[in-house]
């Protein structure tokens, strides 16, 4: 039987990820990406014990977390400390392996909140819904942003029920373009998680 759970939705993903890569093959320096990406794991067990989310899937060069629906301050918090972290090993990484680092380096993020549909696949505890497939369009929606990195964009009302949690942090009004979402342009918040 289907279950209906109430989350808030975090899709990250890893900026310039393909073009990282590239690089990393062409050095036959894979084993770095690798590494970076055990470190991502191993830091969303710990952090998910001190923000209280579950680290749902991984997707390739990205993260679905599941935070309660109202999650605090929890979800800015953990936005907040992972970008800093992130920040420095991808600069490690730059630093030790990169020999044409990508202009953009960084992480997005998108968030919504709303009902999952929580079911068994094959064994395994999936859940669909609205609010990751907006999260997931929302994480990738940089309509010619020429600094997306450590910026997250959430929809509006989700962004109502943050706002007391996102002081100090700059914040603009903003519309994109969300495949599959809306044909007209999504309105939606766009919060600089980390300064450059």
């Amino acid at each position: 039987m289907d279950i209906l759970e109430k989350h808030m939705v975090m899709q990250f993903d890893i900026c310039s990820s393909s073009m990282i890569i590239q690089d990393l093959i062409r050095s036959e320096n894979t084993q770095a990406w690798r590494s970076l990406l055990i470190w991502i794991e191993k830091y969303l067990v710990e952090a998910s014990k001190k923000y209280d989310f579950l680290p749902y899937k991984f997707v390739g060069d990205g993260w679905i977390l599941l935070f309660k629906f109202n999650p605090g301050r929890d979800l800015i918090s953990f936005a907040r400390d992972l970008s800093e972290k992130f920040s420095y090993k991808i600069k490690k990484l730059v630093d030790d392996y990169l020999e044409d680092p990508p202009e953009i380096l960084g992480i997005t993020f998108g968030v919504d909140r709303g009902t999952l549909i929580k079911l068994n696949i094959m064994g395994k505890e999936e859940y669909i819904g609205w609010p990751i497939n907006v999260a997931a369009r929302l994480e990738k929606a940089r309509d010619h942003d020429e600094t997306p990195q450590y910026k997250m964009l959430i929809t509006k009302s989700t962004y109502k029920i943050l706002k007391t949690y996102i002081t100090g942090y700059s914040i603009k009004y903003v519309t994109r373009k969300l495949k599959n979402i809306s044909i007209k342009p999504f309105h939606c918040m766009s919060i600089r998680i980390k300064e450059l």
